[in-house]
């Protein structure tokens, strides 16, 4: 059986579509500040010009968060989020090349034990229990939070690997500003995008509007050709794909009220694995996605409140040529959540949060159509008994269909070493759970009703440092131990009738170290910034109830021991330059590891000239991709492409006030 849409949970295939692009959306929105992180007072510590930025709330976290802002969003806003995630970050990213399905692992586990959110809704499918990042443009987010673990107890469900929260937060500044992106690359591939703001201190509008196509025939190299290593052309492999996005905003004197609205349409030809030959079997998958948050919060005096509502509509239609197979796919997310904080004293604060999430889906191999409700409360008290101190409890308790999950709970605390708040000490301590994917459960054949929810239980510590100088230098290094266990880990295993079945078979050990080292250096008429990401994570699986199994003290497939992220920027009077490099090291494609992809290392540079003419800049960049020509795959016969370029230009106009 072919399993290559992502319902069923391997990667897609889509053939050439044209994207309509007749649409309209108009919301009220206005997102109120970030505040799942923000955990603590704010100190007087400013690293606001830092590319990948930490905001004292996020930095005084007592688990590990770190926030992509908006510069960082803007070089790369012609890309999907799993290339800017494995650009600026240590995460590992799993992809079936250009455009199949693409997953994250955070801290060793796999795709679906990732929660991904868009302003506080989860846009993980419930069938798969994963989102295809690939399809996830950068425009659906205008900054960025990383929480690796699953400490962070604020949403209806959790994770064991991390979450990637997508924010659109409003710019309440007076005037109207536009921005067109327009770009050229390698394969005949050509973007373009459009973004509107406008607003005032009461209101703000953001409008954003793109598309893009590929032929996508790249060069790559066999290495298992029938006549030795040789250059090839991939095929079916096009594709198109185009959304709009609108955020509105209200601010009023003690409320706020935001309204979100998302519509994404892809559709790609997915090239099958190469091995002595490249296959082809007339893949093609679409992909619709329709998505609306609405959020209202008030906070008067020491009380807050905040109720959110939104949905997430998806379609995934796939079609086989070679093998006849054909499917509707769709599933469908509800969800409701309020939020209630007192502030005690200037000390202490408790919040009350509730939520419920609708789940729906049915797949071309599921019996019929089925429905899941998850019903979560949670309780969090933080405390700052003495200046420099911080502490966090928070309790989770999950009802899914009337049935009681484990108790979920974080503990964690905060010291900052030094009066100048340079030297910061954390460590948390969490228990996890992640409910089974609707595919684990209902799929046919292999669907096990009876699977047990995966747990985890872990901790943390780590140490932060960072200076501001007066002469505008900034440098920081965070370092983060980690541990944890994670059981029950469901995984697909054959039977003796050789089909394949969903069981709770595993436990599995994560350990590891993270690191971020970040320096930013002003100089005459420009500016130099560098940051360095790594991650040392080992997951492997400590018991089996596989007799014999091999798979014992062995790393977990797909999940790399070191990854290394470099990434350098450097601006002068008007031009610009930066480099990224990122290494992994093996990567086992077994659950014995007894076969693997070998260590690769990526570097991409790019350069451009941007002109300032009054209150409108314009803008052109160059941008080589995989400069030494290197070949890789990130999964398995599924080849990425040697060297390709891309050109971009880009209008900006402002009629704002400046220093608004």
């Amino acid at each position: 059986m072919f399993k290559r849409s992502l319902t069923y949970i391997n990667p897609p295939v889509l053939r050439r579509y044209i994207i309509p692009v007749a649409m309209f959306a108009l919301l009220f929105c206005l997102p109120t500040p970030v505040e799942s992180q923000d955990m603590f007072i704010d100190d007087t510590v400013n690293i606001s010009a830092v590319t990948v930025t930490a905001p004292a709330p996020v930095r005084h976290s007592p688990f590990s968060v770190t926030r992509i802002d908006s510069v960082t969003l803007m070089r790369y806003q012609e890309d999907d989020v799993a290339t800017l995630l494995k650009s600026v970050s240590s995460i590992s990213v799993k992809r079936y090349g250009t455009n199949g399905l693409a997953s994250v692992s955070m801290r060793g586990m796999s795709g679906n034990h990732t929660l991904v959110t868009w302003n506080g809704l989860s846009v993980t499918a419930p069938g798969p229990g994963q989102i295809d990042l690939s399809i996830v443009p950068v425009f659906a987010a205008s900054s960025m939070l990383i929480t690796e673990g699953g400490s962070d107890l604020q949403d209806i469900t959790g994770s064991i690997g991390g979450k990637i929260e997508l924010l659109s937060e409003p710019s309440f500044r007076g005037g109207t500003e536009g921005s067109l992106t327009l770009s050229a690359g390698s394969y005949d591939d050509y973007a373009s995008s459009l973004i509107l703001r406008s607003g005032n201190e009461k209101f703000s509008a953001n409008l954003s509007l793109w598309g893009s196509k590929a032929t996508n025939d790249f060069l790559f190299v066999n290495n298992n050709g029938p006549d030795g290593s040789d250059e090839e052309r991939r095929t079916n492999s096009a594709s198109a794909s185009g959304g709009i996005m609108t955020d509105l905003a209200f601010r009023f004197r003690k409320s706020a009220l935001t309204a979100h609205f998302w519509y994404n349409d892809s559709d790609r030809e997915l090239p099958g694995p190469v091995t002595t030959e490249q296959q082809d079997y007339g893949e093609t998958q679409k992909d619709r996605s329709f998505r609306s948050v609405i959020k209202y919060s008030v906070a008067p005096g020491r009380l807050k409140a905040e109720i959110t509502a939104g949905e997430s509509y998806d379609i995934n239609l796939y079609n086989n040529e070679a093998f006849a197979v054909s499917g509707d796919n769709r599933s469908e997310i509800y969800m409701l959540k309020t939020r209630l904080g007192y502030r005690i004293n200037d000390k202490a604060e408790i919040i009350f949060i509730a939520g419920d999430e609708f789940q729906r889906a049915r797949a071309i191999s599921y019996e019929t159509t089925y429905l899941r409700n998850v019903f979560s409360s949670s309780l969090a008290a933080r405390y700052n008994p003495v200046k420099r101190l911080k502490l966090i409890m928070e309790a989770r308790q999950t009802v899914v269909t009337a049935t009681t999950s484990m108790p979920e709970f974080t503990v964690g605390a905060t010291y900052v070493l030094s009066g100048d708040g340079r030297h910061v000490i954390k460590s948390s301590m969490s228990r996890n759970t992640k409910l089974p994917c609707l595919n684990d459960l209902y799929w046919i054949p292999g669907g096990n009703p009876d699977l047990l929810t995966e747990n985890s239980l872990g901790g943390e510590a780590a140490y932060s440092f960072l200076n501001v100088a007066a002469s505008g230098l900034r440098n920081s290094v965070d370092i983060t131990i980690h541990a944890s266990r994670v059981n029950d880990l469901i995984q697909w295993v054959p039977a003796e009738n050789g089909i394949w079945s969903a069981e709770n078979i595993s436990s599995v050990n994560v350990r590891g170290i993270e690191a971020r080292t970040g320096i930013e250096l002003p100089v005459n008429e420009g500016n130099i910034n560098a940051y360095i990401n790594y991650a040392f994570t080992r997951s492997e699986v400590a018991s089996s109830d596989i007799p014999d199994d091999v798979s014992v003290g062995k790393q977990l497939p797909y999940a790399p021991l070191h990854i290394l992220n470099i990434n350098m920027n450097g601006t002068w009077r008007f031009l610009r330059a930066g480099v990224t490099g990122v290494y992994e090291s093996t990567r086992y494609t077994t659950s014995d590891n007894s076969e693997w992809l070998p260590p690769s290392f990526i570097a991409d540079v790019n350069a451009g000239a941007v002109l300032k003419i009054r209150n409108s800049t314009a803008s052109l960049d160059l941008k080589v991709n995989n400069i030494f020509n290197t070949p890789a795959e990130s999964v398995q016969y599924y080849p990425m492409p040697l060297r390709t370029y891309t050109l971009k230009m880009n209008l900006t106009f402002s009629n704002r006030i400046k220093g608004l």
